[in-house]
């Protein structure tokens, strides 16, 4: 009988035990430390590394480097943290505005090179020179954004900022046909006048660039600014007058279009418990380029992390778009 209690109590301390050694590992924090990417052939990515006190910066890399610790997104512990979901050590969710994204562990090293990014090779890569003035290439469609800065790989060093400057191109527009922009003519002195003023003196740019943007497709992203201000945000321009072709819509027209496309969309990065009004699509301008006499709508196209332009066209009581930009929108 007293072999039986003997074994009883060396069971339940062994139980004891094993219990008290399961919950000290699950207390115990995974390390995420290193590179995650939602599949490892991607070019981008994020960055995760200690930063002391238990917390992690996360980072978002790609092809022209990594935001600084604490500028993507601010340093957190991650478990606990109800932006992201730990599944496994090798497998996290973090939230955005459409729902968590999935991401693996590639590498437990969080550092990031020039060959992590796996970029194509020269030959592969589009020409983003500027081109030189010519005539019989149409009127070139612009508009005024916002001012912004990239980080892209620069030669002899691993990154490079680019102040993305405020005018950026849109369309060709040459007879009746509307093309996007995809390699525009603009160029240091070049003219713009504001579609709805083409009598209105016009503004000349200071300096043109472009650069190679390496986000999703390789495509060049183009831009200038102005010698003075810029006009107002959104200002619709063109590189020659173009009187009859651009007006103002009117009050009616505004209705029509807020009622044909309500949509709305909720811009930026913001935390979570304060979640910013949503933006919706504004009306600029109103064309009638293809000449079948229905009105073709210009308006601001809010993104999740930028803001398009799209021409629609109303048909069956419904908005069809002609033509859908969005300049420098994956970067």
């Amino acid at each position: 009988m007293r072999r039986h209690t003997l074994l009883a109590r060396f069971l339940i301390v062994l139980a004891c035990s094993v219990g008290l050694l399961r919950r000290a590992d699950a207390g115990s924090p995974t390390d995420l430390t290193g590179f995650w990417k939602g599949d490892c052939s991607d070019s981008f990515g994020l960055q995760i590394k200690p930063t002391g006190n238990g917390l992690y910066s996360v980072s978002f890399c790609g092809p022209g480097g990594c935001f600084e610790p604490g500028q993507w997104t601010p340093n957190t512990r991650i478990e606990g943290d109800r932006k992201y979901e730990v599944v496994s050590p090798r497998e996290l969710r973090m939230r955005t505005g459409d729902g968590f994204v999935s991401y693996v562990k590639c590498r437990d090293d969080p550092t990031w090179t020039v060959e992590s990014a796996v970029p194509p090779q020269p030959e592969d890569r589009p020409d983003c020179s500027l081109r030189s003035p010519s005539k019989g290439r149409g009127v070139l469609i612009a508009w005024v954004t916002t001012v912004r800065k990239t980080t892209q790989l620069g030669q002899g060093r691993q990154s490079h900022t680019t102040v993305v400057e405020p005018v950026r191109p849109l369309a060709v527009l040459q007879d009746a046909a509307l093309e996007p922009a995809l390699r525009p003519e603009i160029y240091k002195g070049q003219r713009f006048w504001r579609v709805l003023a083409p009598t209105a003196r016009p503004a000349r740019l200071r300096s043109a660039g472009a650069f190679l943007d390496r986000m999703n497709e390789d495509h060049c992203v183009y831009f200038g600014t102005f010698e003075k201000a810029s006009p107002p945000l959104w200002t619709l321009l063109s590189s020659e007058p173009l009187p009859g072709v651009f007006r103002a819509p009117t009050e009616n027209e505004t209705l029509r279009f807020s009622q044909l496309n309500n949509s709305c969309v909720e811009q930026g990065d913001y935390p979570e418990d304060r979640m910013p009004a949503c933006v919706r699509p504004r009306l600029l301008a109103i064309t009638d380029i293809n000449k079948n006499g229905r009105p073709e709508y210009w308006a601001t196209e809010p993104y999740r992390w930028d803001t398009g332009l799209t021409v629609w066209e109303e048909e069956n009581g419904k908005l069809i778009p002609l033509l859908e930009l969005c300049v420098g929108c994956s970067d």
